[in-house]
């Protein structure tokens, strides 16, 4: 009669336990890339809207309107708040598209709703300035008091992701969930001393690291003082 072998408790428990260990390495590996891919993305759209930025400027001599303030009279679907405009798609395509993704963002709107999905850009001139007075609401007369702080910190445009800690801006706190225990600076040093800069994003830090991810006309990691 032929015995059958079978594995003993101890040699599953054992199999279990590798399988567990391999689990543990690999799964926060993958994550990892996961979220390094995520970044990589989202940079390399960054340099191309930067790109169309640029040759738009080069065309029409300003960049395009941000929308911020805009008051939708001639069209709000073109201006939307502190996002790239269809400007730079329409009529002329410096770009193929103005809906780049924020992956980070919690898109509570749904897939393709610009007001929790996209990445996010400002025209400081719009934000900030006088000259687009006739399609702000209400429009401006004299440029704002930090105006000549974001021109020097940014240039004439920034383009900001959330990042991978998820939070827009400055939000520092030992007592955050994200990072318990980790006091974080409530603004980011610049030559102008503007208080309200977010930390730009650090991968050295970590890949889940506090910051935002940033591109301006003046550095493409966000800030004039930032390598």
């Amino acid at each position: 009669m032929r015995r059958t072998r079978a594995f003993t408790l101890i040699e599953l428990l054992i199999v279990v336990a590798i399988i567990a260990i391999l689990a543990a390495i690999a799964v926060p590996n993958f994550l990892e890339a996961q979220t390094r891919s995520r970044i990589s993305r989202t940079q390399a759209d960054m340099r191309s809207a930067a790109t169309a930025l640029e040759s738009y400027r080069v065309d029409h001599n300003n960049y395009p309107f941000d929308g911020y303030n805009y008051d939708g009279s001639l069209g709000a679907q073109r201006y939307n708040y502190w996002y790239l405009p269809l400007d730079l798609s329409t009529p002329i395509a410096y770009m193929t598209s103005v809906h780049i993704v924020d992956p980070f963002r919690d898109h509570r709107g749904g897939e393709g709703h610009w007001q929790f999905d996209n990445v996010r850009y400002r025209n400081i001139r719009s934000t900030w300035g006088p000259e687009f007075g006739e399609i702000q609401s209400p429009s401006r007369t004299s440029p704002s008091v930090y105006q000549a702080s974001m021109l020097q910190d940014v240039g004439e445009w920034d383009i900001v992701s959330v990042g991978p800690d998820g939070y827009w801006g400055p939000t520092g706190s030992s007592t955050d969930a994200l990072f318990p225990g980790i006091q974080q600076p409530a603004n980011w040093p610049t030559p102008s001393g503007y208080p309200n800069h977010a930390q730009p994003y650090d991968p050295t830090n970590g890949t889940m690291s506090w910051g935002d991810i940033r591109r301006s006309q003046l550095s493409p990691t966000g800030y004039v003082n930032t390598p």
